[in-house]
C-alpha cells in the first residue's frame, strides 16, 4: 500500500452531523464502492465503484471543515460503502484529518487484506467493526469470507486502537441463539473491545433497493419488525460485558 499524497478517493455523501457513528458529535463520510453484498444494506447505491463523486483528500478536508463549527468536538467516522476497498485514500484520509485535530473512527466489516486492515486500523483512533453473522455470514454477505473477517477482527486485538462491535438483529436470520452464543465468544477475544451494540433493522431502505433494480429476500420478505424485547433477549443471550473483559469482577 502506497501513501501518496494525491490519492483520489470516490464518496458517495457527506453527512455533516451525527452521534450516532461514535462518540461525540462527528461528520460522517460515506465512501462509494462495497465488494460484500449485504442482503440487508441500507446504502446499495454505495455498492457500484463507478459511481459517486471523485475527490483527493484535500478538497475533502475542505468541505469537512465547513461542519466543524457544529461540532461539540471534531469528530469524523469514515464509512461506506466499504472504506477499505479504498485503502490509499482512506489512509491518507485518516493521516490528513488526525493532523487537523479530527478524531477518527473506521466503520469497516472487516473486509480487505490482513495487511492493509492493520496498517488502517492503527491508524485511526477507533474502529467500528460490523460483523454480519458469526458462523455463515454468506447467508447475509455473498461475498464475506467468515476466515478472513475473523482473522482481521483477531488482528485489532494487538492494538491499542478502541473498538465497537454492532451487529444488526434480524429475526430469522441473525437472531439464532447459536449465532449469539458465538458472537459473545467472538467478543471476548478482544481486551480491547468498548461496546457491543445489537442493533435493529428496519425496512426503511426498501426503496432503495428497487431505485437500484436489486432484490433481497430479506426486504422482499414483508416488514420486518424488531422489537426492544428482542433486542433485550438479544443482548442476554450475547452476554457479553465490558469489565468481564477486563477481567473484573461482577456481582
Amino acid at each position: 500500500m502506497s501513501g501518496c499524497d494525491d490519492a483520489m478517493g470516490r464518496i458517495q455523501s457527506i453527512q455533516s452531523f451525527s452521534t450516532f457513528d461514535g462518540p461525540g458529535t462527528r461528520c460522517v463520510v460515506f465512501l462509494q464502492g462495497c465488494p460484500v453484498g449485504c442482503l440487508f444494506c441500507h446504502n446499495p447505491d454505495s455498492w457500484d465503484f463507478n459511481a459517486g463523486e471523485e475527490l483527493d483528500v484535500e478538497t475533502l478536508m475542505r468541505r469537512l471543515e465547513r461542519y466543524r463549527p457544529f461540532l461539540s468536538t471534531p469528530g469524523l467516522t469514515v464509512s461506506g460503502g466499504e472504506p477499505l476497498a479504498q485503502p490509499e485514500f482512506v489512509l491518507e484520509l485518516i493521516h490528513r484529518a488526525k493532523t487537523e485535530g479530527w478524531h477518527v473512527a473506521l466503520d469497516t466489516s472487516g473486509w480487505g487484506p490482513q495487511a492493509n486492515f492493520e496498517k488502517i486500523t492503527q491508524a485511526a483512533d477507533m474502529v467500528i467493526f460490523a460483523i454480519k453473522h458469526p458462523l455463515a455470514p454468506e447467508r447475509l454477505a455473498p461475498h464475506c469470507n467468515l476466515q478472513d473477517t475473523l482473522a482481521n477482527w483477531r488482528t485489532l486485538a494487538a492494538l491499542k486502537t478502541p473498538v465497537w462491535l454492532r451487529y444488526v438483529l434480524i429475526p430469522g436470520w441473525t437472531d439464532d441463539p447459536a449465532a449469539l452464543k458465538a458472537l459473545d465468544e467472538i467478543a471476548g477475544e478482544l481486551p480491547n473491545l468498548e461496546r457491543l451494540e445489537v442493533l435493529p433493522f428496519n425496512s426503511l431502505a426498501a426503496e432503495k433497493w428497487v431505485k437500484c433494480g436489486k432484490e433481497s429476500p430479506i426486504f422482499s420478505g414483508g416488514n420486518i419488525k424488531v422489537t426492544e424485547e428482542q433486542i433485550i433477549k438479544a443482548e442476554r443471550m450475547i452476554g457479553w460485558l465490558p469489565q468481564r473483559v477486563k477481567g473484573k469482577n461482577i456481582s
